[in-house]
């Protein structure tokens, strides 16, 4: 018998080193699946989204990193690169020229980083799916997460864990998600793809298993009561049947049709029981709500909910038709351009208050408003290269099994696809892992090298782009990792301002601002500590920066009521007609309708203002600062009758506020109750104080 050379050795061990090493990277994917959407940390990150994004950039890092490595070891870099691949990078592109004209870069840049992480994870995937059994081992993983998920908000429904305000019922139900419609979203994209595991496993636990798991999670679908969500899985119903109908997949149906068949008479059961509609819900008692299903269909309508911001996102597109206003930058124009869209014809029908919106619950147009035209030839591309891309592979591919499987993939694309018309998936990490997840199962060897193109990379140029790579996943993970120190500092600062710490508070708050790579809230909540010291023009400067960064109503309240008070009369006016023309909530319009009225003042337009003031006195009787304001006018103009009048309604009102809270501070249950009703005294002291001071200045009756 021969001896084995050195060279044959030597490619032994690596054949040895390289087959364990992809394994345990199918095996951290699957972890990963797993893990990122049950990931939480509550009471130091203040929004389960932001943690979930972060947790995906440091975990994709890693396996991203550990794929370079894999290269290294084997000597050559092979990616395969799906057609998909090609728009995708268009898109980013269009991103970065969307920069030009976005009121805030880094959020852009923010936003992109992860887009391209959720990319690099689909090419994960792509690359090292190779065979079935990898295929249900990440489909597994990701149906058990999102049990755990449904389990977890059906819990928060009973009231046995907390949920939003701690008793029960659906406004109790945000899971891991931070909201149940998020929750629901998730586990609809999932439940075709999950029909794989009914067809592809051999195990009769497992199936039997994963039919119950698949259940329950539809039975989470339809107690969260989300519109949205059944009409996509009634498109993808349809969708499944006319592929069906035209490719024949009939072997993998006919050899499992048992199981099948359990599958489907379980859905119904758990539909019946579950479903608004369903008429055993009522003996289960979980459907409170006796509505017909055709009236909630109607009180959730997407065309009667959600067409504002719509509309609102057009307004943005008409300004910047080639690039948008920048990805990431809708929430950050929301409220100049409701004002916009409230004077427009259209507008006016829309006769009331309009709430600010993150996302136009349409990531359609969110994308049309964000990126332009070129951004929507972008996504022309990919959505033309997402049906080609399933068209070929099912062509091409004559194995009915596979052929299967790749419909019921394309089902969970469908169901994303059609819910992102009256919602925002792709903005909401947990959901967009499983479009990745979908995408990238079925583009991976596993179902065949079709509509793919690999580029194979050696020597120097592999050392290059390994370094080059692992050097940007680092420092994204780096960046990454301060921003949740900064956002534990920031909760931190909002807990110390509540119990009167302001000057700690100011530095915490000082501390994430530094931490941050994109700060935003922590200027407004450094405004306010400002504020309270005393520093004015800190204050203003603090509350500039949130123009262009957390762009709310109270942001531009402040900032004209401030201006007001350092002279700056010009600054207050821009504010208060934006404010005005964007018809915020009441109160908010109270105090900009007032603050009109000072700004009259300071203009020397006394008559305007009087009348300004006095028609508030009357819409609003029991809104002091009026009163005070016409008292400091009466006394400037010599009116001493009509002074004293309006300062002693502006003390009446004020004493009696001020008992109202005190009595509510002492009952007081929580720090926020307590900071809040402890800033209403102070400024209704200061009020007093004023009114005090006006009386002193009059002659005496």
């Amino acid at each position: 018998m021969a001896k084995k050379t050195p060279k044959r050795k030597k490619r032994s061990h690596e054949l040895r080193v390289r087959l364990p090493f992809k394994r345990l990277m199918v095996y951290l994917t699957a972890l990963f699946v797993f893990s990122m959407p049950l990931f939480i940390w509550p009471g130091a990150i203040t929004e389960y989204g932001y943690g979930k994004s972060i947790f995906a950039l440091v975990g994709v890092s890693v396996l991203v990193i550990l794929w370079g490595i894999l290269a290294l070891v084997k000597g050559k870099w092979e990616i395969r690169l799906p057609w998909i691949t090609f728009p995708v990078l268009g898109l980013v592109l269009v991103s970065l020229l969307s920069l030009t004209r976005a009121t805030n870069g880094r959020v852009v840049i923010q936003s992109l980083i992860l887009v391209i992480f959720f990319f690099l994870f689909f090419l994960v995937i792509v690359n090292l799916v190779r065979e079935k059994r990898d295929v249900t081992l990440i489909l597994y993983s990701l149906l058990l997460s999102a049990f755990f998920a449904s389990l977890y908000g059906l819990l928060q429904y009973l009231g046995v864990m907390r949920g939003t305000f701690g008793g029960h019922g659906l406004g109790e139900v945000i899971s891991t998600m931070g909201n149940r419609n998020y929750l629901g979203g998730f586990l609809a994209y999932l439940l075709f793809p999950s029909v794989i595991l009914i067809v592809r496993l051999h195990s009769r636990v497992l199936r039997a298993l994963a039919i119950l798991l698949l259940s329950f999670n539809f039975g989470m679908v339809m107690l969260v009561q989300q519109t949205g969500t059944r009409l996509g899985l009634s498109v993808a119903a349809v969708a499944l049947l006319l592929g069906w109908a035209i490719f024949r997949p009939i072997e993998p149906i006919r050899n499992n049709r048992v199981w099948l068949v359990a599958l489907l008479f379980v859905l119904i059961f758990t539909f019946l029981v579950e479903a608004p509609s369903g008429p055993l819900n009522s003996v289960v008692g979980l459907s409170a709500d006796g509505r017909s299903w055709l009236g909630r269909v109607w009180d959730r309508n997407v065309d009667k909910v959600r067409t504002w911001d719509w509309w609102i996102g057009w307004e943005m597109f008409k300004d910047h038709p080639l690039v948008g206003v920048g990805l990431g930058n809708y929430k950050l124009n929301f409220i100049p351009y409701k004002a916009q869209f409230l004077s427009t014809p259209r507008g006016q029908a829309y006769d009331f208050y309009i709430t600010r919106a993150a996302q136009a619950h349409n990531d359609y147009v969110q994308a049309t408003a964000e990126l332009g035209s070129l951004g929507i030839l972008a996504l022309l591309a990919v959505f033309l290269a997402i049906p080609f891309s399933f068209w070929i592979r099912l062509r091409r591919n004559p194995n009915e099994g596979d052929r299967f499987d790749l419909l019921l993939l394309a089902c969970g694309v469908v169901t994303f696809l059609a819910h992102a018309v009256g919602s925002f998936p792709a903005h909401l990490p947990a959901s967009s892992l499983v479009l990745v997840v979908t995408l990238g199962l079925a583009s991976a060897p596993a179902y065949g090298e079709a509509v793919t193109k690999t580029i194979h990379i050696k020597g120097w140029p592999l050392r290059a782009l390994v370094g080059v790579t692992t050097a940007f996943c680092l420092v994204t993970s780096v960046i990454a990792i301060r921003d949740v120190s900064a956002n534990i500092l920031f909760g931190e600062g909002e807990r110390q301002l509540e119990q009167g710490y302001v000057y700690t508070s100011r530095e915490t708050f000082l501390r994430s601002a530094a931490l941050d790579f994109c700060p935003r809230q922590v200027y407004y909540y450094l405004a306010i500590v400002n504020l309270k010291q005393g520093h004015d023009e800190e204050a203003m400067a603090n509350l500039t920066k949130c123009l262009t960064r957390f762009v709310t109503e109270n942001t531009y309240l402040n900032l004209a009521n401030l201006a007001v008070n350092l002279n700056d009369v010009e600054t207050a006016r821009e504010c208060v007609e934006l404010l005005v023309a964007s018809h915020p909530q009441s109160t908010t319009q109270l105090q900009a309708r007032y603050l009109q009225g000072v700004i009259a003042i300071r203009d020397g337009e006394y008559d305007l203002a009087i009348s300004m003031l006095e028609d508030l006195t009357l819409a609003h009787p029991n809104f002091e600062p009026s009163y005070i304001a016409l008292g400091d006018l009466y006394r400037g103009q010599g009116k001493s009758v009509r002074a004293y009048d309006s300062y002693e309604k502006a003390l009446n009102l004020v004493e009696a506020k001020l008992a109202s809270a005190e009595g509510k501070l002492a009952r007081a249950t929580s720090y926020s109750e307590e900071y809040e009703l402890r800033s209403e005294i102070d400024l209704l002291a200061q009020e007093k104080e004023a009114i005090q001071a006006g009386l002193a200045k009059l002659p005496r009756r």
